[in-house]
């Protein structure tokens, strides 16, 4: 994704200067600024949620519920 940026924001900072549309530098530098420091919209790690650990230490684990299917 990274390049992926890098190649927008060049792209859109040529067609700036290409057509003289300044407003386009806006996005391309917030691209540019995206592939520099590898971020995107969540960060580094995405927008997964971490997972946390339910059982307090000391505590035995929760038991695993069996279903019975009804028909």
């Amino acid at each position: 994704m990274r390049i992926f940026r890098a190649a927008i924001a060049v792209w859109a900072i040529a067609e700036a200067w290409r057509t003289g549309e300044w407003l386009l530098l806006f996005p391309g530098s917030i691209f540019a600024l995206q592939a520099i420091f590898d971020v995107g919209c969540c960060g580094a790690t995405g927008c997964a949620p971490t997972q946390r650990n339910l059982a307090k230490p000391g505590e035995k684990e929760p038991e695993t519920v069996v279903y019975e299917e009804v028909r």
